[in-house]
């Protein structure tokens, strides 16, 4: 059997442990035992936001932001989406040195894209400020927030979603991950403005296990999967 090899650890903002571990070849980060992503199960968190990043193709400066790095899946997916010179993705990570610590340590840096920009000043769980209104999406992976998330956290309040309807443009929309489909969480995004879809994605291209992606756009949603 091959070890499980700790690689590096690190404290959240929320002072919870995580951990860098390779285990045959594959990376994972955990927090306390319970593994909050894995580098090899990102494909849902790709369709995520290759989804999402569709109605943004002809915009000049589009702006998306990232409530947590984990091992970078969406902020990959939104460069390859959107090539536009001035798009800019933001990412408000889960750790202050998390980024540093996936560049040192996997094969690829996750962030090597200079329109790539690491907020330390903002937690994810905590309301995004007045400086990002005007924003195109925001991209949260709920499952992995509520691993290292504070204890009394809950994305699913009105004053939560009324900070995302405040922070994105009119036709901007907000891109949720999460293992099963919460239809709380959709009701409150309806009474909070959004139009809201849900789809499923495999777990991985080849898995039968599925993950929950919610589309929430502020005004009527027309897009879909091609």
């Amino acid at each position: 059997m091959k070890p499980r090899i700790t690689l590096a650890h690190t404290e959240t903002y929320t002072g919870k442990s995580l951990e860098l571990i390779e285990h045959d070849s594959r990376f994972y980060l955990e927090s306390v035992g319970t593994q909050v992503d894995a580098a090899h199960l990102g494909y849902p968190c790709q369709e995520l936001v290759s989804m999402l990043s569709r109605p943004f193709r002809p915009a000049r400066k589009p702006r998306i932001l990232f409530l947590g790095l984990g091992f970078g899946h969406g902020v990959q997916a939104a460069c390859q989406a959107l090539p536009q010179e001035k798009a800019s993705f933001v990412i408000f990570p889960e750790a202050p040195d998390l980024a540093q610590l996936l560049n040192k340590h996997l094969p690829t840096d996750p962030l090597d894209d200079e329109r790539c920009f690491l907020d330390l000043d903002h937690q994810p769980w905590n309301p995004i400020p007045p400086d990002y209104a005007g924003s195109q999406a925001i991209v949260a992976d709920l499952d992995q927030l509520q691993a290292i998330a504070p204890q009394s956290w809950s994305i699913n309040k009105l004053s939560v979603f009324h900070n995302f309807f405040d922070t994105i443009k009119v036709g901007g929309l907000v891109g949720l991950l999460m293992n099963r489909q919460n239809h709380e969480l959709e009701k409150n995004l309806r009474k909070c403005g959004f139009e809201v879809i849900t789809e499923m994605s495999p777990l991985s291209e080849k898995s039968k296990k599925n993950r929950t992606l919610c589309l929430a756009r502020k005004g009527h949603y027309q897009g879909h999967r091609s």
